[in-house]
């Protein structure tokens, strides 16, 4: 029972040996400080989510909180983008197999018509060769 305690004394010391401490706190009252600097498309991500006016507005550290919640707005807006594009590529396939039912045109006759064609294109075939 002893040997068991002091194993698990020495593995808390060894987690707070490990573990980082506690960033200090800025100006408003948060605990996260800037220490990430972004990249372009992060830059850019910042703008198009409106954290930021403009890129030259980003400092050159930020939070990595808000580069986060950044990337998951643009991620959200890119979604619903897809979204409503998906939807109106439906309706236009739609609109599109209308139109063409009623010209007559369907993937049967279009099949019906290949064979016709293929069978006239053998039968050429073997009759040149004989």
């Amino acid at each position: 029972m002893d040997k068991l305690f002091k194993f698990r004394t020495n593995i808390s010391a060894f987690r707070r040996y490990l573990s980082t401490p506690v960033p200090p706190s800025n100006q408003n009252g948060s605990n996260i400080s800037p220490q990430y600097r972004p990249s372009e498309l992060q830059k850019l991500i910042l703008v198009w989510t409106k954290k930021y006016k403009s890129k030259e507005d980003i400092p050159q550290l930020v939070a990595p909180d808000l580069i986060h919640r950044a990337q998951s707005e643009a991620r959200i807006k890119i979604s619903n983008i897809l979204i409503v594009l998906t939807i109106l590529a439906s309706v236009a396939a739609v609109l599109s197999g209308k139109a063409a039912a009623k010209r007559g045109e369907s993937v049967q006759q279009m099949n019906i018509d290949w064979h016709k064609k293929y069978n006239e294109d053998y039968e050429n075939k073997q009759a040149s060769s004989k």
